[in-house]
């Protein structure tokens, strides 16, 4: 009895001490402190006039921001101020990147506003002004909206753009989206490995990702049937069993090892599969032309198996990111790490990097070897699905 009283003394006494911490704990789990979640999404307030709005810090800095029209009239977002702990970042749409936007009613769209956040784990609480113009059948308004996000930063890492791929079709024209113009200076049985992040924008299931022009014609990555494929001139194919889907990003890697002949294709950071045997083919200098994509222009010629034009291969169709290419053969980890580096990752360090194109906007080579590439129809946008 004494012991009973004793307790019902106390919460009478703390009720008020208990009940804070509640609050506390309450708020804390509002922001996502006690939720790792690679995708949380923070809470929003504000942004009258615009609609719906959505927001996510990433790992590495960028702010997505998706802004959903509701309203009666388009947008055009001119300018994102996004402040925090001291610091104001902007982004504003421009002739690279997400250029001509306009938001029509019930679409939306996403904005990436680079060095806005924390690190990751952090909890922030940040002011963000959209200014935007209001677009009616005869004229527009200009106006301003500002609003609040709070939240945790998420463990995933955000590109601040992607490139998207038009998913033309063969024969070989000038509307093709590819980047190339990089000689990859081959000799005969060289080892590689290439990496690229692709998320669909439909289900066209033959689609060439890299190709590489010679006295013959190579495509080593694309799609088949709608499935993952890894291919090289005199080895047996590689062919994923399960078909891929729209709205999702891939990590896809093709690792080539000419001691011992093995063509292995991952998904995912996972083996899918070996082929064996080895290259044999002339090393043709200046002709070894890599191409991200379907090129616009070439021999009638695509893939090692029939060599056959007119087999209804197209160029990627959908956006890309992180675009690596090795004159090494990579190991699993090494695959199993760039996946798990995430979609703004860097390559593996000590792989003989031959190139880099993070795709943030442009086809620079980050490996500080000079291998910019060149694109030709293809539009870099922030406007993607996040990881």
């Amino acid at each position: 009895m004494k012991s009973s009283q004793t307790a019902i003394e106390y919460l009478m006494t703390y009720w008020w001490a208990l009940l804070a911490m509640v609050v506390i704990a309450g708020t804390l789990y509002a922001l996502g402190i006690f939720n790792p979640s690679s995708t949380v999404m923070a809470s929003v307030s504000g942004f009258g006039g615009l609609g719906s709005v959505s927001a996510l810090c990433a790992s590495n800095g960028v702010l997505r921001l998706q802004i959903g029209n509701t309203v009666s009239y388009t947008i055009n977002v001119t300018n994102i101020t996004a402040s925090a702990g001291g610091k104001t970042v902007w982004f504003a749409p421009n002739s690279t990147i997400d250029s001509g936007v306009q938001i029509s009613q019930g679409n939306s769209y996403t904005f990436s506003v680079p060095g806005a956040c924390p690190a990751a784990g952090s909890g922030f609480q940040m002011s963000v002004g959209v200014e935007y113009e209001e677009i009616y059948s005869s004229f527009l308004v200009s106006d301003w909206s500002n609003g609040s996000i709070t939240g945790t930063v998420s463990s995933t890492n955000a590109p601040l753009a992607v490139a998207a791929f038009n998913g033309a079709f063969t024969p070989y024209n000038q509307v093709n989206s590819q980047m190339s113009n990089i000689n990859v200076g081959w000799t005969a049985n060289q080892n590689y490995s290439i990496s690229v992040w692709i998320d669909f924008a439909s289900t066209v299931p033959n689609q060439s990702f890299v190709y590489i022009t010679n006295s013959g014609t190579m495509s080593p990555l694309g799609l088949l049937s709608g499935k993952f494929w890894g291919s090289v001139w005199s080895l047996s194919d590689v062919l994923d069993s399960s078909p891929t889907r729209t709205g999702i990003w891939y990590n896809v890697v093709l690792s080539y090892d000419k001691a011992t002949g093995i063509n292995e294709l991952y998904v995912d950071g996972a083996s899918i599969g070996t082929s064996s045997g080895y290259i044999s083919f002339p090393s043709q200098g200046a002709s070894e032309i890599l191409t991200l994509g379907y090129p616009n222009t070439g021999p009638s010629c695509i893939f090692s198996s029939s060599c056959t034009p007119g087999t209804g291969f197209s160029t990627i169709d959908g956006v890309v990111s992180n675009f690596q290419f090795y004159d090494s053969a990579l190991a699993s980890t090494q695959v199993s790490a760039i996946y798990a580096a995430g979609l703004a990752g860097k390559p593996v360090s000590g792989a003989s990097l031959f190139l880099w194109w993070p795709l943030n906007g442009t086809a620079h080579d980050f490996s500080g070897n000079g291998n910019d590439g060149a694109e030709s129809n293809v539009v870099f946008t922030s406007n993607y699905p996040t990881q």
